[in-house]
């Protein structure tokens, strides 16, 4: 057997695997008070749902889970670019005053050796000793953490075009079981389809943004 080398066309065959993991968070736990703790974690902004926050304070709970979702990509992409990919949200409806239920999605890092296999748990509890662990103390960190910025809130009874700058806090999900949130969290190198998380598909034209959609509002 001859290995032949595509070098003319400039090929590629010497490149960082790829490596999918499925990440799956139950967030039905979580707190969903008015409160720097409520919000949970989301991807979704007001004017993702069909009817948008009926309250300013639910409207902040919107933004903060957002804020998590942000602090939590910044934490699991420390050491290796990944893609975001095949998201799966779980709501009562598409109200939004309801609180996510569940939250899955894919991450398809670049290089897959640059993920640690060392660490501790948020909580000290547990010392992390693969890949996966590693990935999962991340997202409890975002989860258990407490983080401010400055981000544009809709406001559903004033403001300029319905939006409020303003300083968001966002705080641990639970105040007392910190266990629970470790528990909640669940991601497995997908390997094969049966590792896969259901429900996944991809995106279909009704799910993609229109040409003039703003995106950059009421996060």
């Amino acid at each position: 057997m001859v290995k032949v080398i595509p070098k003319a066309n400039k090929v590629v065959i010497e490149q960082p695997q790829n490596v999918l993991y499925m990440v799956s968070i139950d967030t039905s736990g979580f707190l969903d008070t008015e409160t720097t703790n409520g919000g949970r974690i989301s991807p979704c902004v007001a004017e993702d749902f069909t009817t948008a926050p009926t309250t300013l304070a639910q409207s902040r709970l919107v933004s903060r889970g957002a804020l998590r979702f942000k602090k939590m990509l910044e934490f699991l992409q420390v050491r290796s670019n990944f893609n975001l990919v095949n998201i799966v949200t779980a709501y009562a409806s598409s109200a939004g005053d309801q609180p996510i239920t569940k939250l899955q999605f894919g991450l398809l890092y670049e290089n897959d050796d640059f993920i640690p296999k060392t660490g501790t748990a948020f909580d000290g509890s547990t010392l992390t000793t693969t890949k996966v662990g590693f990935i999962k103390d991340k997202i409890t960190e975002a989860l258990m953490g407490t983080f401010t910025e400055r981000m544009q809130v809709y406001n559903p009874t004033s403001g300029a075009g319905l939006i409020l700058n303003e300083d968001v806090t966002a705080a641990p999900v639970v105040t007392t079981d910190e266990g629970a949130v470790l528990e909640a969290v669940t991601v497995t190198e997908a390997v094969d389809t049966a590792t896969m998380v259901s429900g996944l598909s991809p995106s279909v034209r009704a799910e993609l943004p229109t040409d003039n959609a703003d995106n950059d509002t009421a996060e």
